[in-house]
C-alpha cells in the first residue's frame, strides 16, 4: 500500500491527472521532460515507465515523496522504501526533517506534526505585511498592529472549533481590556457573511477578512493562534483546538507582553 508524505501544497490540476498515464508510460531522459506533467521516479531519480512503477510498487513497501521541479514545473513522485534510500539524491536536510516528522506523527500525532510545519515557518520570524478588509469595509495593513503586543487569530464561519472557542477569546479579551494589547481574528471569509454569523454568534476580536491564499501562508489548520511582539515578530504559536485555549494563551501573553 501507498503512504503519502507531502513537501509544500499544490493544487490538483485535472490536466495533469489525465496526462499522468501517459507519462508514466514513457521511460524519457530528464533532459527531454515535458513542462507541467507527472513523473515517477525511483529513490536514486531515475524515471519510471508504468510497467517499472508497477514491478516497484508489488516487490516492496513502498512510500511517495511528492516534490515540485522548478525547472520543468513537473509534479514528481519519489517512490522509495527507506528515507536513508533517498541520501545522495535529495539533500540530506529535507531526508532528516521528513525522518523527524515520521517520528512526530508516530509518536505524538498529526496534531504535533502540523504545529512543529506551523512553527518551523512562522516561529520567531516577522510576519508579512498584507491588506485586511474591516468589518467597516475599510482596508487596514497587517503591519499597522504593530507596537503593541498583538494576539492572532486565524478562523473561519466553517470551523466547528473556532466557533466554540469563541466565548473564552471573549473573555481574554475582557481580561485585557486595560491594557494596550492587540486581539486580531482573520478570516478568508466575505466581510458580508462575517456580519451575518456575528448577528448570532459575539466575538469581541477585531475582525478582518484576508484572501484564502494570503491566510493559508500561515497555517493550513484552523483555529491557530499567534503571539506577535511589538516589532512583528511571532513569539508564540498553537495550532489547533484547545479546551484550555483561555489559559493557554493567557500564559502566553504573560510571557510576552513585557
Amino acid at each position: 500500500m501507498l503512504s503519502s508524505i507531502f513537501l509544500g501544497c499544490s493544487p490538483s490540476n485535472n490536466a495533469n491527472s489525465q496526462n499522468s498515464q501517459s507519462i508514466a508510460n514513457q521511460n524519457i531522459q530528464s533532459s527531454q521532460l515535458a513542462q507541467n506533467n507527472i513523473v515517477f521516479r525511483d529513490s536514486k531519480g531515475n524515471i519510471l515507465n508504468q510497467s517499472q512503477r508497477d514491478s516497484l510498487v508489488s516487490t516492496i513497501s513502498v512510500q511517495t515523496l511528492r516534490t515540485i521541479n522548478k525547472e520543468t514545473g513537473n509534479t514528481e513522485y519519489i517512490l522509495f522504501e527507506q528515507y536513508e534510500d533517498l541520501r545522495g539524491y535529495i539533500p540530506d536536510s529535507v531526508i532528516d526533517n521528513l525522518m523527524e516528522e515520521a517520528t512526530i506523527l508516530r509518536t505524538q500525532g498529526r496534531g504535533a506534526l502540523l504545529q512543529k510545519r506551523v512553527s518551523d515557518d512562522w516561529l520567531n520570524k516577522e510576519l508579512p505585511n498584507g491588506e485586511i478588509v474591516s468589518l467597516d469595509g475599510s482596508i487596514k495593513e497587517l503591519n499597522s498592529f504593530k507596537d503593541n503586543l498583538l494576539v492572532l487569530n486565524f478562523w473561519y464561519i466553517n470551523c466547528g472549533p473556532c466557533i466554540e472557542e469563541m466565548p473564552d477569546l471573549n473573555q481574554l479579551v475582557k481580561d485585557y481590556e486595560d491594557q494596550p494589547i492587540n486581539f486580531l481574528a482573520l478570516t478568508f471569509d466575505t466581510v458580508e457573511d462575517v456580519k451575518n454569523l456575528l448577528l448570532s454568534t459575539a466575538f469581541n476580536y477585531q475582525i478582518g477578512s484576508i484572501p484564502r491564499e494570503f491566510m493559508f501562508q500561515f497555517s493550513p489548520v484552523a483555529p491557530t493562534h499567534f503571539i506577535v511582539d511589538k516589532q512583528g515578530v511571532v513569539k508564540e504559536i498553537l495550532v489547533g483546538a484547545y479546551p484550555d485555549i483561555k489559559q493557554r494563551l493567557k500564559d502566553l501573553i504573560e510571557k510576552n507582553k513585557n
